[in-house]
C-alpha cells in the first residue's frame, strides 16, 4: 500500500471519515481505490437512522400505552374513593416515602405520577376540583369511605415524625411537607381545617351502628314523653282515639261542655 493510502487510513477515523468525498487529496484517493466503501458507509448510516426511528417509534407506542395505562389507574382510584388528598415529596426519601405507605389503612392508594395525567383522570370522573392543587411534585393518597379518618391520621402522625429532627422551638416554621390539595365526594374542596376535621369521621359501619342505636331509643324516647303528658290531655288523647271506632260521634260527644257552659 503507498504511503498515501496509509495516510488516508490514519488520518480518516480521526477527522471522522463518514465515506463522503473529501476535499483532501488524500482522503479522495483513498475512496477512488476501494470504491465500494463509499457505498457501504452511506448504507450503514442509512440504516442506523431508520433503526433509530423505528427505536422512537417503539418507545413513543411504549409511553403511551404506560400513560393511558395509568390514567385507567387513576380513574379507578377516583370512583373507589371519597376524599382524594396530595402531599408533597420534595425533601422526603423514598425511604420515608416507604414508610408513610406503610403506615396507610388497607383501603387508601398512594400513587406519584404526572399532573397532567392526574387532570386527565380527574376530568374524566368528575373531580376536576383538585386540579388547582395538581402542580409541584406530588404523592396522591386515595381513600375509601372506610378508611378516611385513619389516611388523614397517618399523614399527620407522618408530619409529626419528619419534625422530630428539627429543634422544638423551630418546629412551627418548618415544613418538611405539606398538603397541596384536598377534595371530598362530590367535589367539596377542603381546606386545612376541614382535611384536620376528617382525623375525628366515623367510619361507615360506625355511622350505621350509630344510626340504629338512635333507632332504637326513639320508642323508649317517645314513650317517656307520653308520660310526661298532664294526665287529663292524656286522657283526652285516648279518649278521642278510643272514639274514632264511632264514625258518628263528633268532638262534642266525647267531650261535652260543663254544664253551666251549656246553660250559657
Amino acid at each position: 500500500m503507498s504511503q498515501a493510502l496509509l495516510q488516508g487510513c490514519l488520518v480518516g477515523p480521526q477527522a471522522g471519515f463518514s465515506g463522503r468525498a473529501s476535499s483532501r487529496p488524500h482522503l479522495q484517493q483513498f475512496s477512488a481505490s476501494f470504491p465500494g466503501c463509499t457505498h457501504s458507509f452511506q448504507s450503514c448510516r442509512q440504516q442506523s437512522r431508520r433503526q433509530r426511528s423505528m427505536s422512537l417509534t417503539i418507545q413513543n407506542a411504549l409511553t403511551r400505552k404506560v400513560k393511558e395505562q395509568t390514567v385507567e389507574k387513576l380513574e379507578k382510584a377516583f370512583q373507589e374513593s371519597a376524599v382524594v388528598y396530595g402531599m408533597r415529596f420534595k425533601n422526603i426519601s423514598v425511604k420515608q416515602m416507604t414508610s408513610f405507605r406503610q403506615t396507610l389503612p388497607a383501603g387508601a392508594k398512594t400513587y406519584v405520577c404526572k399532573n397532567t395525567l392526574l387532570r386527565v383522570a380527574a376530568e374524566k370522573q368528575g373531580w376536576e376540583t383538585i386540579i388547582p392543587a395538581t402542580k409541584g411534585e406530588n404523592a396522591w393518597v386515595f381513600c375509601s369511605e372506610d378508611c378516611i379518618a385513619d389516611s388523614v391520621k397517618a399523614y399527620h402522625e407522618f408530619e409529626k415524625k419528619l419534625l422530630e429532627k428539627y429543634p422544638k422551638e423551630k418546629r412551627k416554621d418548618m415544613h418538611p411537607t405539606a398538603i397541596s390539595g384536598a377534595v371530598m365526594e362530590p367535589n367539596q374542596f377542603l381546606d386545612m381545617a376541614a382535611f384536620k376535621k376528617l382525623e375525628k369521621m366515623p367510619t361507615k359501619i360506625e355511622m350505621i351502628a350509630t344510626i340504629a342505636r338512635l333507632l332504637n331509643q326513639v320508642p323508649t324516647k317517645l314513650a317517656v314523653s307520653i308520660k310526661q303528658v298532664p294526665t287529663k290531655l292524656a286522657y283526652g288523647v285516648k279518649a278521642l282515639a278510643d272514639g274514632d271506632d264511632n264514625k258518628d260521634a263528633v268532638v262534642s260527644d266525647i267531650f261535652p261542655k260543663p254544664a253551666a257552659a251549656a246553660a250559657e
